[in-house]
């Protein structure tokens, strides 16, 4: 399936190409960009930056054609990779929580898109009809059964509660360095004077 995604990536990049996405690019890069901020931090800016900066003259020269080559190969890298990291979010976040109620998901087999119908839209059909009308779906969910599941997203670990400082941390790494950090121990000092001079006042 990952052959199959990374194919399609490709192809929906192709697909951009021929749209007319560099001459898009063109138009915004010569607003003078700033790679730092807005719109230049999408994917394809960084990616034809050296194609871009070209002068006009040489947009049909030998040199081009390498940078722009260089360009795709790059833009069609990072897709998938921004693809993959999509996937690995709805795995941490969904999939694999473990401290908090989420639906059921289910997963459809689009690989095969002459399958569409049987694969895809009569599952879903039957899946949805099953849940309105209080069934249980012949689908299993795939976070079924999370507690099997490594979890390897930090936001699946225990949060601590700190009433001193009035913050929330996030696993134990988080939460040693808060209690050992010098802000939190200089809040605690002075907490403490503050309690022996209330309680020497209150005995005097």
């Amino acid at each position: 399936m990952a052959k199959i995604l990374d194919e399609r990536l490709s192809q929906r990049v192709d697909s951009m190409m021929q749209a007319g996405l560099v001459d898009e690019l063109l138009d915004f890069h010569h607003r003078s960009p700033d790679y730092t901020k807005g719109i230049f931090q999408s994917i394809g800016f960084k990616e034809f930056h050296d194609y871009l900066i070209l002068p006009e003259e040489e947009r049909a020269s030998i040199k081009a054609e390498a940078l722009f080559k260089r360009g795709l190969d790059d833009l069609k890298m990072v897709t998938k990779r921004y693809a993959n990291n999509q996937q690995k979010w709805i795995k941490n976040r969904l999939m694999r929580r473990a401290d908090r109620q989420v639906p059921p998901l289910y997963v459809l087999d689009c690989t095969d898109l002459t399958q569409w119908k049987s694969n895809v839209f009569d599952k879903a059909v039957s899946i949805i009809s099953a849940i309105l009308q209080g069934e249980k779906p012949e689908e299993k969910p795939i976070n079924e059964n999370v507690e099997n599941q490594k979890n390897t997203d930090s936001s699946n670990e225990m949060q601590r509660y700190c009433e001193i400082c009035d913050r929330i941390f996030i696993g134990e790494l988080q939460w040693n360095a808060h209690i050992n950090g010098l802000k939190h121990k200089k809040i605690l000092r002075r907490m403490r004077r503050m309690e022996k001079q209330n309680s020497e006042i209150k005995s005097s």
